[in-house]
């Protein structure tokens, strides 16, 4: 990418003095070359913002490292979970009930950002953020949990079957999360907590007048 925004404004700074010769040859040498100074500074200052970025992707990489906790995406799902009680005190003195319980979970993901986990790459077409799939980086908290008795049985223990439903949320809601990581819509969200950082990053660095485009890719 650097090499060809190079050529290519080299090309344009090459056409201009060339414009500039034909345009001026009427003035004396002091002012031409004052001129031609001028003409030079601007496009030597226009290649740097072009392609100072380069220079900063071992800053960007240290920076995403660092602030990785401050990257994930968090997404809050309404679950629900319904059991059924069955109990037998005589082979034939049966007993059923049904019980249903809501809660509220929420999920962090996130990438591996640690340094051996991925790069930063300037490319012909940009950046790339080589990354694996982002992943769920937390325990789901687990909150607002409410029951209600649908069918109550003669026999049936509902509290005793609704601390059970309790303690399976939590594990419920681990297993749900590592499943999820694998949404799209998930996997969106994160790409888009790591690309607004890394561009915030890049543009606020000195000299760079033009952040390209940066492209996640899996690996």
């Amino acid at each position: 990418m650097k090499n060809r925004l190079t050529v290519a404004l080299a090309l344009a700074a090459a056409l201009s003095l060339g414009w500039f010769a034909a345009r001026h040859t009427d003035r004396g040498p002091d002012a031409q070359a004052q001129q031609l100074q001028s003409l030079v500074t601007t496009t030597q200052q226009q290649l740097v913002g072009h392609t100072s970025y380069a220079s900063y992707l071992t800053a960007g990489k240290q920076t995403l490292g660092g602030h990785a906790k401050l990257l994930t995406a968090t997404v809050t799902r309404e679950e629900g979970l319904t059991q059924i009680i069955n109990r037998t005190i005589l082979p034939h003195l049966n007993s059923t009930g049904t019980v249903a319980m809501w809660y509220a979970a929420e999920y962090a993901f996130g990438f591996d950002l640690r340094p051996d986990q991925f790069d930063l790459r300037a490319t012909a077409s940009g950046i790339e953020v080589r990354v694996k799939k982002p992943v769920l980086v937390a325990t789901p908290a687990v909150s607002k949990l409410t029951y209600k008795v649908l069918e109550g049985g003669v026999l049936v223990d509902e509290q005793a079957a609704v601390i059970k439903l309790y303690a399976e949320a939590a594990g419920r809601a681990q297993r749900q999360g590592v499943a999820m990581a694998n949404d799209p819509a998930v996997v969106a969200l994160c790409e888009k907590k790591l690309l607004e950082f890394l561009y915030g990053f890049i543009e606020k660095q000195p000299d760079v007048k033009v952040v390209p485009r940066i492209t996640v890719i899996y690996r």
